[in-house]
């Protein structure tokens, strides 16, 4: 079964975007899930961006293409940890794509022998556009979220500190609040909120999987009031056929203790009403009583029934 996850990630891989936002999101997608590895018996260095996702594997193929960068092709692999996906690795000669590597970011400037992530170009990420089209990159190269029927949940996996820094600032600039944690030499920048989640949804350009989200939230949030209020009726009805018992039990202790026709004639008659009509609630029998009188007044009455029944109860011993 596709997860909403993976939708999502579909639904990314077939937008557009303009030049300026293509670099944004192939740097962020290299940070995310991309490795450089040295191949000693050919004598290469080789960029290696992998994914589980097809339709993210051919769209990193073409912002590649599109920045002039011929990949080496796909490689398809078994996935060892999830048996039921394939891996797709995308490899670029890092002599090919040096200079780009630089200019992203990747790579520091004028040093060929070290290759490593030096933080990412904060020119790619200065217009908004472009921050929405990093936090996508970071998305399809790393991020996932959980369906909204159960609970909302959406995070971003990476093995570097800095990218996780960034990835916190730049969604804080939208207004959201995610948070960082770390993780078995993984940090994890997360949102828990349903509207921020809905909000990023949004913001990385994924619409229709927006829509989708916000009927599934509206729906459970429709199915947990109805039910809280079902639980708040059924909680009600409950106290109320309790108190009804109790209080009949009184009442009848009073007749067969011949103390009944003692009581107060405001007593008597709401003690009458109760025994006529044990489903009722106070209010409704406060309405059938002449004058009408309120919750509160027909429960002290009720409730001084009861005291008097057990006043009379513990003088025998009963209680």
């Amino acid at each position: 079964m596709v997860s909403f996850s993976y939708n999502v990630k579909e639904e990314l891989s077939r937008l557009s975007s303009s030049t300026c936002c293509q670099r944004a999101e192939l740097a962020s997608l290299m940070q995310m899930a991309g490795t450089i590895q040295i191949i000693g018996g050919q004598k290469k260095i080789l960029l290696r961006i992998q994914t589980v996702h097809a339709p993210t594997a051919r769209r990193i193929y073409k912002l590649l293409k599109k920045n002039s960068i011929s990949p080496e092709g796909i490689a398809v692999k078994r996935n060892s940890f999830l048996k039921d996906r394939s891996l797709y690795i995308i490899s670029v000669d890092v002599k090919q794509c040096k200079t780009l590597l630089e200019e992203l970011g990747i790579l520091p400037i004028g040093n060929g022998s070290e290759h490593q992530s030096t933080g990412i170009n904060p020119d790619l990420i200065k217009n908004k556009c472009c921050k929405k089209a990093f936090l996508r990159g970071a998305f399809l190269g790393g991020g996932s979220i959980s369906n909204p029927k159960g609970s909302y949940h959406m995070e971003f996996v990476t093995q570097d500190k800095d990218m996780a820094q960034t990835l916190l600032k730049l969604i804080g600039d939208f207004g959201l609040k995610s948070k960082v944690v770390e993780r078995k030499n993984n940090y994890l920048i997360y949102l828990k909120n349903g509207d921020h989640i809905a909000d990023m949804l949004g913001i990385i350009g994924a619409h229709s999987s927006l829509l989708k989200y916000e009927d599934i939230r509206v729906l459970k949030e429709m199915r947990n009031s109805v039910n809280r209020m079902v639980n708040c009726e059924t909680a009600n009805l409950n106290k109320t056929i309790d108190a009804s018992v109790r209080q009949t039990a009184s009442i009848n202790y009073l007749k067969e203790s011949g103390k009944f026709d003692d009581l107060p004639e405001n007593l008597k008659q709401v003690a009458e009403l109760r025994l006529k009509h044990p489903d009722l609630s106070l209010k409704e029998l406060g309405q059938m009583m002449d004058p009408i009188l309120g919750k509160s007044g027909v429960s002290y009455r009720l409730k001084k029934i009861e005291e008097i029944a057990k006043k009379l109860q513990s003088t025998k011993g009963e209680y």
